[in-house]
């Protein structure tokens, strides 16, 4: 399923359990335990040899909340903060590790920004108005500061026929950019 590019971009962006797991007081097995009882993501990527690849700063929610225990409630409250509204699906996303397939900070203020970016994106490029100055502005701002957001995604798997849509960094940035280059010369 993966090609030599997936490989590779996975080898230069991702760690192993081992090496996120390297010089902190939880093990693999621990990790796997907790992984498996719905209390830390997955991994973002699972290799055809059941290893898993997770982004390196894997731990950085976990210790911001102050470890395992407060990982929920501590989403749940800057969730919030940010103004997210979808908290469930976004927990659920974040377990399953989906957000580490899609950003390089997996905070709730980043996913709650990028979904709000992706909302408003949608319709800025349904209701284009190509003709107005703030409307250009609009979508050039956002466009980048999506694509600061998020990660570049495997170059094939995560392009593949058997996902459900192609990742939004297709979907919309390049979409835009193609759609509109005048609004990104």
């Amino acid at each position: 399923m993966f090609t030599q590019a997936d490989l590779e971009y996975l080898d230069a962006n991702y760690v192993s359990l081992e090496e996120v797991c390297d010089g902190r007081p939880e093990s693999p097995a621990d990790v796997e335990a907790l992984i498996e009882a719905r209390r830390l993501p997955r991994p973002s990527y699972v290799l055809p040899d059941g290893a898993g690849r997770f982004p390196a700063d894997y731990f950085r929610l976990i210790d911001d909340a102050g470890g395992v225990d407060r990982l929920r409630e501590q989403f749940a409250a800057r969730h919030r903060a940010a103004n997210g509204r979808a908290l469930e699906r976004d927990w659920e996303m974040y377990l399953d590790g989906t957000w580490g397939i899609c950003l390089k900070d997996v905070t709730p203020e980043t996913i709650v920004r990028k979904n709000t970016l992706v909302s408003s994106l949608c319709e800025l490029l349904v209701l284009a108005r190509p003709r107005y100055g703030d409307w250009r502005q609009a979508l050039r701002e956002q466009v980048d500061e999506l694509d600061e957001l998020e990660r570049q995604f495997s170059p094939d798997f995560d392009r593949s026929d058997e996902l459900d849509r192609l990742p939004t960094r297709d979907l919309i940035i390049a979409t835009a950019r193609e759609r509109y280059p005048e609004v990104f010369a």
